[in-house]
């Protein structure tokens, strides 16, 4: 499963791929470029977008053939799934944030400003 945060690069690259895809940017059914022409777009080592184009191929958005290249899936509904997991985890994320911030003063009623 894709994680909407995650430090490692390939990771990042294929979350970064994958908004290109929910922006229209690649649309269904299109080729992607050669991973060699991707990997120089993002400044990085080919091998690293190739583990990154690998993700996304794990997870059913790209679908490879073996002598043309690369492609989005057309499968509309599976991109809608994989984008609303995405938002439920970036949701997740910031609702934990705000969560640790606490809520202890409450208990005490209002706070003066003037201290």
């Amino acid at each position: 499963m894709l994680k909407a945060i995650n430090t490692k690069r390939y990771n990042q690259l294929a979350i970064e791929l994958l908004k290109k895809i929910f922006n229209g940017y690649y649309e269904p059914g299109a080729k992607l470029p050669p991973t060699r022409e991707l990997a120089k777009q993002a400044g990085v080592n080919p091998n690293t977008m190739q583990r990154a184009l690998q993700v996304l191929q794990d997870e059913k958005v790209l679908i490879k053939q073996s002598t043309t290249g690369r492609y989005v899936t057309i499968d509309i509904q599976h991109l809608i799934r994989i984008r609303n997991d995405i938002l439920e985890q970036i949701n997740q994320i910031y609702q934990d944030e705000i969560n640790s911030y606490g809520n202890s003063f409450e208990k005490f009623g209002e706070i003066s400003s003037d201290m």
